[in-house]
């Protein structure tokens, strides 16, 4: 019998989803707790094993830290602008924004999936 992770962290992603609990709240009595990974350029065809180096250690500890009854910021963006960005476009053919609005998506889906 194999595990179906698949469906098991569907369930919980969405569960966690629906609650919001990565979510920080404004005026919270909890203590406070912030971390913060530059942001990846959404310049490739999408993350490459850097990107899971940088975010995962923090995802560790943030989730430990929300365990521990913090209130926890760990921001997530995209750096969309300067010469990677216009390389790829290059690249592929694709204008700029249309290729960081396509790898933005991926990034994000990839993220969560």
């Amino acid at each position: 019998m194999g595990y179906d992770f698949k469906s098991v962290e569907k369930k919980w992603q969405d569960k966690w989803e629906e609650k919001g609990v990565f979510k920080a709240v404004d005026f919270s009595p909890k203590p406070k707790f912030y971390t913060l990974v530059e942001f990846p350029y959404p310049s490739g065809a999408g993350m490459h094993v850097g990107h899971i180096k940088a975010y995962s250690g923090l995802e560790v500890v943030s989730r430990k830290k929300r365990m521990q009854g913090y209130n926890v910021l760990f921001p997530i963006g995209f750096d969309a602008y300067g010469l990677p960005t216009e390389n790829y476009a290059i690249k592929t053919g694709i204008h700029p924004r249309k290729v960081t609005d396509m790898n933005i998506e991926k990034f994000t889906s990839q993220l969560k999936g």
